[in-house]
């Protein structure tokens, strides 16, 4: 039979031939699923929570691991500190005087040395204590005589001894009088052709003027603050720590500042801040000049750290319940484990485990999360 002769329905019925022939060959050619490659299929945890992955899977999916180390502190981070000065180093200078300052001499961040003058003033209790002071020497050189006199006439049996004791007692009350009179004058200098009462007070030791707390034309007390004076240019760092470390806190504990200036802790205080229930701690850094007196710092405490714990980045770790958890590589497995984050800084935690996290354990840094979903921690 002629092509041409076929009718319409012929023709049908052999294009659908032609078709279930094509999708039969298709079938029989195309691969089984058994035979596309277990290297596509997608890892399944096992019901330890463990999951194997060959390196094309660990790079497609973007896991990165890293090595836990030991840890020997745990930062306790953020701790509001201040530079102070030394408490052993510091002097405050007072005016021995009730009068006015007529010049300051001197200002902060000066270097001076011991009986340098520091101020001026005009007190007319100086004028009065001069005249003390003159009388003070008088009275002490005629009692002097008087009581070689009497030791004399008692040797020689001319006055009594009682007589004798009393005169050395009232020449030995006299020099007392006298040096106190002297060394309240020894702090000061009397201007050379200066105004009556004028007088220099003169720094008591050597160093740097770290506050000056007078201003010309003020009226001052006596035994006013005028300066504080610090011997050299080391500072301490003052900060507050918790009350919940009171039984961790001691001398000798290492500190480190955010400019990475490192110290030691020298004292800790004995009561409580009322207010911010924290503890009051001084340390003493190892570097003069790296800082200003009065400049607030972020202090970060050492505490010496448990023999099992490890340091491992902060990005390893995952939410795990009111817990942390981390995942760990052991060859071509994968396993989660719970975690106890004991501190840690910015970019590292200090954290143990049950499961024995050693030094060395190669833990996820980067992919945790995917590990996460694919293989949640077994509890």
């Amino acid at each position: 039979m002629r092509l041409s002769a076929m009718k319409p329905a012929h023709w049908i019925s052999v294009v659908v031939v032609v078709a279930v022939l094509v999708l039969a060959l298709m079938w029989l050619w195309s691969p089984s699923p058994a035979d596309s490659g277990s290297a596509d299929a997608a890892p399944v945890a096992d019901a330890q929570g463990r999951i194997q992955m060959n390196a094309d899977q660990i790079e497609a999916l973007g896991i990165e691991t890293v090595a836990a180390k030991p840890a020997k502190y745990i930062p306790v981070t953020g701790l509001p500190g201040e530079a102070v000065p030394p408490l052993d180093a510091m002097t405050q200078v007072t005016v021995p005087f009730t009068g006015v300052v007529t010049r300051v001499l001197v200002d902060e961040g000066e270097r001076v040395r011991a009986g340098q003058p520091l101020l001026r003033m005009q007190s007319r209790e100086l004028i009065a204590m001069q005249g003390d002071l003159a009388r003070a020497r008088a009275e002490a050189g005629v009692s002097s005589q008087q009581a070689r006199r009497d030791a004399t006439l008692a040797g020689e049996g001319i006055i009594p001894e009682a007589r004798h004791a009393e005169s050395s007692a009232r020449a030995a009350a006299a020099r007392v009088t006298l040096d106190e009179a002297n060394a309240m004058m020894s702090r000061l200098r009397r201007v050379p052709g200066g105004q009556a009462g004028e007088y220099d007070v003169l720094a008591p030791q050597s160093g740097l003027v770290l506050r000056r707390s007078v201003s010309p034309g003020e009226a001052m007390e006596a035994m006013a603050p005028a300066f504080v004076l610090v011997e050299s240019d080391a500072l301490d760092v003052q900060f507050r720590a918790p009350i919940s470390l009171r039984g961790q806190l001691q001398p000798g504990l290492p500190i480190s500042l955010a400019n990475g200036i490192e110290g030691e802790v020298v004292a800790v205080g004995a009561d409580t801040d009322a207010g911010t229930q924290t503890l009051r701690v001084r340390a003493h850094v190892d570097k003069p000049g790296t800082l200003v007196a009065g400049q607030q710092l972020a202090v970060a405490l050492l505490l010496p750290a448990p023999a099992d714990a490890v340091s491992v980045p902060q990005r390893a770790l995952q939410t795990h319940g009111q817990g942390d958890s981390l995942y760990v590589q052991d060859g071509a497995t994968f396993r989660g484990i719970a975690v106890e984050r004991l501190g840690g800084d910015a970019d590292t935690a200090v954290v143990r485990s049950a499961e024995a996290l050693q030094p060395g354990d190669m833990v996820v840094q980067k992919g945790g999360s995917v590990l996460k979903s694919l293989a949640p921690i077994v509890e």
